[in-house]
């Protein structure tokens, strides 16, 4: 199915809009402090970040982001992302969730 040339973007804004309103917007779980293990296994945190495609747990079940990898220790890795939006997340995933891009 094609989309509305024309009228694409504001079609995309109204649907955004609505989503936000309705709550409908998945949430992204990290995991907790009692996993990573953050607190006693001091993270390490490269000079840049690395780009890598990770599996997120959301509230709807698993997705893969295209993320970047900021810190990580020998359980967990913390990666940030952009959304569609341009919004910013966050969170710590298990290192086997992660692959180098």
């Amino acid at each position: 199915m094609g989309t509305n040339r024309r009228y694409g973007d504001e079609i995309d804004r109204r649907m955004n809009r609505k989503v936000e309103e309705s709550g409908l917007r998945p949430q992204f779980e990290s995991l907790p402090l009692v996993v990573t293990q953050a607190d006693i296994d001091k993270p390490v945190q490269p000079e840049a970040p690395i780009p890598v495609e990770a599996w997120v747990t959301v509230t709807a079940g698993k997705v893969k982001v295209q993320a970047e990898a900021v810190e990580w220790n020998k359980k967990a890795v913390r990666i940030v992302w952009n959304n569609a939006d341009g919004s910013s997340n966050s969170c710590w995933v298990y290192l086997g969730a992660i692959t180098r891009r």
